[in-house]
């Protein structure tokens, strides 16, 4: 059924996919047209351009990418047929890249960035940056990025997967990630984030595993406001039945 929730969360999934792809893609190529590899340019300037796809801000920009891409496709779907199993399938594999993925990361990238970022600003977007990250390019891929998750929390009933399940998604794609990291300075020699060049071997161990249970404790507290909006929804069904 049609209505203008629906219609409201349609519209905000195209626009939160082209915001997402604008971004990314604006980060990925003005580094590739505008620096030039010489002598002159700053290696962190440098980092940015080659390793740029290997920071967890553009690994969640995906995620975000492929998120509501399920969500549009889902409401295009939605708005053709009333009742399909495809649309189901969609909805439950959209529902779990929310749970394992989209919540957590989302809120992680953003609490992360901008903690370290009122700590120095060095260890993760240094100022030399700035000619080619302007500040709205910044908000794009650090802060929009909760704004378009806390609406989506308010205008869309996910389907919730198993714990098992997204617990196992999560650790995978954070053992990806972690391995490609370290994988980057042992190959390359360069750490992509400046407070690993503070940290000793212990304590960048500590870091990675501190910020593994950061992701999981958020995927739960995403698994719980979902549960709690079901059973809201269920006790107002059955409020207005009995009425």
């Amino acid at each position: 059924m049609i209505n203008t929730r629906n219609i409201l969360s349609a519209t905000f999934h195209v626009i939160a996919l082209i915001h997402n792809v604008h971004a990314i893609g604006y980060c990925h190529f003005s580094f590739k047209e505008n620096v030039e590899e010489d002598d002159g340019v700053d290696q962190r300037i440098l980092d940015m351009k080659n390793f740029g796809m290997l920071f967890f801000t553009s690994w969640n920009m995906i995620i975000q990418i492929l998120y509501f891409s399920l969500a549009v496709l889902s409401d295009i779907l939605r708005f053709s047929y009333s009742k399909s199993t495809l649309i189901e399938k969609i909805l439950r594999l959209r529902g779990y890249f929310y749970t394992s993925m989209l919540f957590p990361c989302s809120i992680f990238v953003c609490t992360m960035f901008w903690g370290v970022y009122s700590i120095n600003r060095e260890w993760v977007l240094p100022s030399v940056l700035d000619k080619y990250v302007p500040d709205w390019l910044n908000h794009c891929l650090h802060t929009n990025i909760i704004i378009f998750l806390t609406i989506e929390v308010l205008l869309v009933n996910q389907f919730i997967p198993s714990y098992k399940s997204s617990l196992l998604g999560l650790t995978v794609l954070t053992l990806i990630y972690d391995t490609i990291f370290f994988a980057t300075y042992f190959l390359r020699g360069r750490w992509i984030y400046g407070i690993f060049h503070f940290l000793s071997w212990p304590e960048r161990i500590f870091f990675m595993l501190f910020n593994y249970l950061i992701v999981l404790m958020t995927m739960r507290i995403g698994i719980v406001i979902e549960n709690f909006k079901y059973n809201q929804l269920t006790k107002n069904k059955k409020y207005t039945s009995n009425s």
